[in-house]
C-alpha cells in the first residue's frame, strides 16, 4: 500500500468516525424528544381518563333526571285527566 493510499484510507476512516459521531448525536436527540413525547402522552392519557369519568357521571345524572321528570310528567298528566 502506497503512502498516498494509506493517507486516503485514514481520511476515509476519519470521515466514517465523524458520521458515526453525528449519528450518535442524532440518536441522543431523538431519544430526548421521544422521552418528551412519552411524558406528554401520559399527561393526555390521564386527562382523557378524567374526561371519561366526568362524562359517565354527567350521563348518569342526566338519565336519572330524565327518568324522574318523565315519571312526574306522566303522573301530572294522569292526575289532570
Amino acid at each position: 500500500m502506497s503512502p498516498n493510499e494509506q493517507i486516503e484510507y485514514f481520511r476515509s476512516i476519519g470521515r466514517l468516525e465523524a458520521q458515526v459521531a453525528a449519528l450518535a448525536a442524532a440518536m441522543t436527540e431523538m431519544k430526548t424528544k421521544l422521552d418528551g413525547i412519552d411524558a406528554r402522552l401520559d399527561t393526555l392519557d390521564r386527562l382523557a381518563n378524567r374526561w371519561k369519568g366526568g362524562f359517565a357521571v354527567i350521563l348518569t345524572l342526566g338519565t336519572i333526571t330524565g327518568f324522574v321528570l318523565d315519571n312526574v310528567l306522566r303522573w301530572w298528566t294522569s292526575k289532570g285527566s
